[in-house]
Parts: C-alpha cells; structure tokens; sequence
C-alpha cells in the first residue's frame, strides 16, 4: 500500500509562525501551476510523485534542511548554493511515491511548508506532480 502524501511529513510545529505560514500556503494556492485537478486529470492519485522547491536563506539554512529533507522524510533532495550575496540557496526534492487525496494534498502543502519555515525559515516556492 502507498502511503498517503500527509504522512510523510510531520505535524506543523508550535514554532511556525501560524500567520506566516497561512500567507505562504495562500500564496501557493494563488500562483503555484499545479493543483489538485493536475493530480486528479492525470489519473495519478494513487501513485504520485511531487517535487517541491525551497529558498533557504543562506548556505548553513539550505544544508540544515536538506539533511532534513532526506534523513527525517525520506525523500530524493539536493541544494544549490547561492550565486551571489543577494541570492538565496535552493533545495529540491521529490517526494517518494505516494498516495493523494484533495484533502492531503492541502494538508501536505501545509506541513511541508511549516516543516521549512521550522528550518531556519526556508520558503516553499512551489511544488509540481511528475508526470511520464
């Protein structure tokens, strides 16, 4: 049996800031491409798998939650440094492959987001289904 999305991250912390994490989730339902009809449309929803995008503040941020990424959930990551002093590093990730309802799918951008915010406050940028 596939495991459901929501489980394969924890429960949002009592550290995450509730408002913070409310303008990033509202702000992914608002400009992310993919959504629940993507997953639903593609027949998908048994076995999916999702990437996801962080920005991690600085070098230090983007490695505490890269190790996080793969040792605590369990999931394919790696980070990119940033170019510059005024960039941000970048981890990806794809999750393994699970299985998606509408209501999971919500609550599993909830916590994976709360879940960066609770690594030195890296941001969600978005996340995409993959497709074959």
């Amino acid at each position: 049996m596939v495991t459901p999305i929501e489980d394969t991250v924890p429960e949002v912390s009592e550290d995450v800031d509730a408002d913070e994490l409310a303008e990033i989730v509202d702000e992914l339902a608002t400009m992310n491409s993919d959504d629940w009809s993507t997953i639903a449309e593609n027949g998908v929803a048994a076995a999916a798998q999702l990437e996801f995008a962080f920005s991690a503040v600085h070098e230090d941020a983007a490695t505490d939650l890269l190790e996080g990424v793969r040792d605590d959930l369990g999931y394919a990551a790696t980070a990119t440094e940033p170019q510059g002093e005024l960039d941000d590093g970048v981890v990806r990730g794809t999750t393994s492959e699970v299985s998606v309802t509408k209501e999971g799918l919500e609550e599993w951008v909830r916590r994976i987001a709360a879940y960066g915010l609770d690594h030195e406050g890296a941001v969600l940028d978005g996340w995409a289904v993959l497709l074959d």
